[in-house]
Order: C-alpha cells, then structure tokens, then sequence
C-alpha cells in the first residue's frame, strides 16, 4: 500500500512538473493562433474586473499582460475627447397617408414581403388594424434560434412587433472572433421619450433586479446600465458607479477618469461624453467605452476579443433607441466582444453608441418577464440586483 501511495506521488509530481516545464511556457509564449487568442481573452477578462486582476498577474509575466493590454491603452486613446454632436433627428419623411404605410414607415427594419405572408397566416393579429399589431413570439428566453417566419433586412429572426408601443424585438446570433457561438437579443424603441433611467427601490442601500424596476415604474422593457460599488465582491447592487441622473434628478455626480456619461437630453437624443455641463441631460448614467460617436466607429480594429455577456445602447439618427444584450458564459452563447457589439450598433443605423455594465448585470426585461437567460454565474435567474436601468414606459 505505501508503495503504491508512493508510486501516485511520484507521478503526480512528473505530471506537475511536466506542465511546469512544457504545457506552462507553451501557454505563454506560443504563437499559435488560436492559443494566442485564449490567451489573450484570459488576460483580458482578468484585467478587465476591479477585484479579480490577481487570476492574471500571480503567474502570467508583466510584460505579456503588457502586450495584451497595449490594444487597451489604445482603445483609451481613441476614446479620449469624444463626445456625441447631434444636427438633429427625425422629421425627414412625410406621414404615410394610410395605417398600413404608417406601420411600415415606422418600423422600416422590417422585411415587409415577410411580415405580410406571416399576417395572411395569421389574421387574427391585423383584426385591429396597423396600429394595434401586437405579436410575441418569444418563448423559452434559453433557445438560441426561433422559426417565426419574419426577419428584419437586417437578417435577424424577429420576436415581437407592438406597434402601440413602438417596439420591435429580434434575436441575435452569430459567431465571435473565438468561433464560438452567441446569441442574444436587440430591442427597437422607436419612441425615445419613453426612455429613461430608472433606479432600484433601496438606491445606495440594496438594489433590485431590473425586472422588479420595470414593474415598479410600470415599464414594458427594460435592460441594466450603470455598474455599481462591489468592493471585495460583497456589493448589494445599491450603489451606482458613476453619474446617475433619473427623470431630471441628478442622484451621483461622475467619476470621469475615462468614463462616459450615456443618456438622453431633453431633445431625446442619445448623448455619450464626458461633459462638464449636464444640466440638459435628463436621464443618463456612466460607463465605457463609447462604441461609435456621430456614426464613427471607437472600437474596430482594436483587436479586443475578450468575449462577456454583454449589454449595450445607441441610437440612430432618424431617434430610434438600439438596446442589445446578449448572453454569455454558458453553452448556448460564450459571449461577444466589444467590437462585435459596435458591428451590430453599425448594422442597425447606431449614430450614438456605448456599452454598459455587462457580465452578471446583462438582463433584458419585456412585458414582465426576462428574455434573455443572465449568466449561470448568478444567484438568481434574474440575473443581479443593480442599482439601475435604462426603461421603456
């Protein structure tokens, strides 16, 4: 028995020392592609969190964080000094004369020779006319693909169409950097002065989940927006990070430091900076990076691959709100990157755009119930409980 006691030992100490001496350096200093990039998503993800940079730097050299970090410092460079400049939004088509073209000018993504076969199949959703279609086909928010029959010219599946409230639901798939599969949704409001900022019951205490703040402000769709205070991990969600400012009431004061202010004016535009002067802001909070400013675009070519659930908001210059949340850290969706998030901003005609807080926070809420599935990382399928939220009233 002691010798075979030994025997493990020994081995398991060739084994240790194997990986010390061979699989280790390999990780490290190998230029294989697709090593490199796991690599660099490690390091990445490590050094992107406030509490859990120890994961890289106990045993990766400084110099190949370094390197990896460098597209970082870059992005930062890019990022410094801009700000949203808006010439104005909406008012460039003449109302469509009849219900119908009224419809489809309001929700110009739609594939109209689809959304018409679709509601010849089911006529029981025109009985009310154009301006009363409301369609939710979103089911089990964990499926990754949905057969509805209607997609926008986007090529996305569409979900749900509610012509009352001006909003329109697809999902989102695809493949990041990583060839790993995501999924995820995109809401379209196309009333942005029903967006606002909505805070948690227990504001610097405890927060709630969004869900909870899309029943308190008797919202129909909500996603989460600023982060918040986790020192040590033991953050109660109460406490915003950064600027907030909720139906003209200024509740924090920003951090800067690099961080944007993303909210909306009292024109209802989209505005990200950090401005000095927010006294015209009515509902904003503060994160980054800032994804595209006045239809340029902050973040291609980064070469930024860390891919994270992800949460982000802009908007296009004819006023409609882009909401986008999609998954991650689970089998049916790893995640996406920062860049690939700002692709999908570009593909539906964002002007303004940035991320918000992301990971455990993303959540997307409509008509009372979570449609996409917050990471498995979380206490609760609801995802966290967050301080606060962008809302559609």
């Amino acid at each position: 028995m002691n010798g075979a006691r030994h025997r493990f030992a020994l081995g398991l100490t060739c084994f240790f020392m194997i990986c010390m001496t061979v699989v280790y350096p390999f990780l490290l200093y190998t230029p294989n592609a697709f090593v490199s990039r796991w690599r660099e998503w490690y390091i990445e993800t490590a050094m992107g969190t406030m509490t859990h940079q120890w994961l890289a730097t106990w045993f990766i050299p400084h110099s190949i964080i370094e390197d990896v970090m460098t597209k970082r410092y870059l992005l930062n460079q890019k990022q410094d000094g801009a700000q949203s400049h808006w010439g104005g939004i909406g008012g460039g088509d003449a109302q469509a004369a009849t219900p119908q073209e009224r419809f489809y000018q309001t929700f110009s993504e739609l594939d109209r020779e689809q959304f018409e076969a679709f509601l010849r199949e089911n006529p029981s959703y025109i009985e009310n006319g154009y301006e009363h279609i409301d369609i939710d086909l979103i089911n089990d928010p964990e499926r990754k693909n949905y057969n509805t029959g209607i997609t926008t010219k986007q090529g996305d599946t569409v979900l749900a169409v509610n012509a009352e409230r001006g909003i329109l639901i697809a999902e989102i798939v695809g493949e990041d950097s990583l060839g790993m599969e995501y999924a995820g949704k995109v809401a379209l409001v196309k009333r942005p002065e029903n967006v606002i900022v909505g805070t948690c019951a227990g504001l610097f205490e405890y927060g709630s989940y969004v869900s909870e703040m899309v029943a308190d402000y008797n919202a129909v769709l909500g996603i989460n927006a600023s982060g918040f205070a986790d020192y040590e991990g033991n953050g109660t969600g109460g406490l915003p990070y950064g600027f907030l400012k909720s139906e003209g009431e200024q509740l924090q004061s920003a951090v800067g430091n690099g961080w944007k202010i993303i909210g909306f004016d009292q024109e209802n535009h989209l505005q990200v900076g950090a401005f000095s002067d927010t006294s015209g802001l009515r509902d904003a909070v503060e994160f980054h990076p800032a994804l595209i400013i006045d239809g340029e675009n902050l973040v291609v070519g980064t070469g930024l691959n860390e891919q994270q659930p992800r949460t982000a908001i802009g908007q296009a210059e004819d006023g409609t709100v882009i909401m986008l949340v999609v998954d991650g850290r689970q089998f049916h969706s790893f995640g996406i990157s920062i860049e690939r998030c700002a692709g999908i901003m570009e593909k539906y005609g964002a002007y303004q755009a940035s991320m918000l807080d992301g990971g455990s926070s993303s959540v997307m809420v409509y008509d009372g119930r979570e449609i996409t599935s917050p990471t498995t990382l979380s206490q609760n399928q609801e995802g966290r409980p967050l301080p606060n939220a962008f809302l559609v009233k």
